[in-house]
């Protein structure tokens, strides 16, 4: 069961956020909005517009008390910044901001889809943002227009205003679907390896309407690394705890560096999720692939937060992660990826 410290400072040792299973939760992927710009066919294959309107949002003050709450009280170690498209959030600046003055030592990282990137990369790097993690299906523009709805030149050029705002470079996910993008694997793999980062290959998840579509263009783990293996020699490294991602070294000629694979469906990595999400409306999942959540919001009474009401429902959450998940009839884009 989970273990709730009630001092309201990390003066003392926080008590980790233990689930039944015995996994300690110090990652938290919270959501900003659920809005998006683009119209990924893996993620919403029948959006008819690029924005969503979230509705009932907490606001940033909630936002910083509940991920305070968690770092403060449980250790949390990681936080990752989620949308639809976070960069649609105006603010993020400022939170990110404040959450870095409210806890120091937390690792900060966003996930975005890069189009927007360029015109906030600088301010993002000065609110004290660590990293970021971007999606990037295809360096083919027809392919990325077809998959995404939007522009390779706007991602590309995100990428090289990050690198003068001072970030390292980004990790880069790409969601690997058959027929549309799979021919591209070795390629987008020598060109993140130029480029200095790492490149992960994630399997489609058959989450929410997108289920039957990413079922239908389902490529491996196994396939990817087979085709990856045609160039790449490919050598294990070591999995650090909590990790989503089987990562390699990888060798061709004079290029080197590390790609990764993400197999949610076909090696799934439950027995070592590390994860809880935040939703932009207060949900908390405890879990991607289930439907099982607490409604944070409650815990604000009249403007205030009742920290006893919120660490109840931490650790209902904590209880209730599943051992290994199954199914979501949530939109990802909803979930915050």
């Amino acid at each position: 069961m989970p273990q709730l410290l009630m001092n309201d400072n990390r003066a003392g040792t926080p008590d980790p956020l233990i689930d039944a299973f015995g996994r300690r939760i110090d990652h938290l992927r919270m959501s900003v909005t659920s809005a998006c710009d683009l119209k990924c066919i893996y993620c919403r294959p029948n959006a008819r517009s690029v924005y969503g309107k979230p509705n009932l949002d907490l606001n940033d003050g909630q936002r910083i008390e509940f991920v305070r709450y968690l770092y403060d009280h449980h250790g949390l170690s990681h936080l990752r910044l989620t949308g639809g498209e976070p960069l649609l959030y105006p603010p993020l600046p400022r939170l990110i901001e404040s959450i870095r003055a409210a806890c120091p030592e937390l690792s900060l990282a966003v996930t975005t889809n890069g189009r927007r990137l360029s015109r906030v990369a600088q301010s993002l790097r000065s609110a004290g943002l660590d990293r970021l993690n971007l999606s990037l299906d295809s360096l083919n523009a027809d392919c990325y227009q077809k998959i995404t709805g939007g522009r390779l030149s706007d991602v590309l050029e995100s990428l090289r205003v990050a690198s003068e705002a001072g970030f390292p470079s980004p990790k880069i996910n790409t969601v690997v679907l058959r027929g549309l993008n799979d021919a591209e694997v070795q390629n987008m793999a020598r060109w993140a390896i130029a480029h200095g980062s790492e490149i992960r290959f994630l399997e489609a998840m058959p989450i929410g309407p997108a289920g039957p579509f990413n079922r239908a263009r389902f490529v491996s783990a196994f396939d990817i690394r087979r085709q990856l293996s045609a160039s790449f020699e490919l050598t294990p490294i070591p999995s650090s705890p909590g990790a989503t991602a089987s990562r390699f070294r990888a060798t061709s000629g004079g290029l080197q560096g590390i790609i990764g694979t993400i197999a949610p469906v076909t090696e799934p990595f439950c027995s070592s999720c590390r994860r809880i999400r935040l939703t932009a409306d207060g949900k908390l999942f405890p879990c991607l692939l289930g439907n099982f959540h607490v409604d944070v919001r409650s815990a604000w009474r009249d403007g205030h937060l009742d920290r006893e009401s919120l660490g109840e429902q931490i650790q209902n959450a904590a209880e209730s992660k599943q051992q290994r998940g199954t199914v979501q009839t949530v939109q990802m884009i909803q979930l915050g990826g």
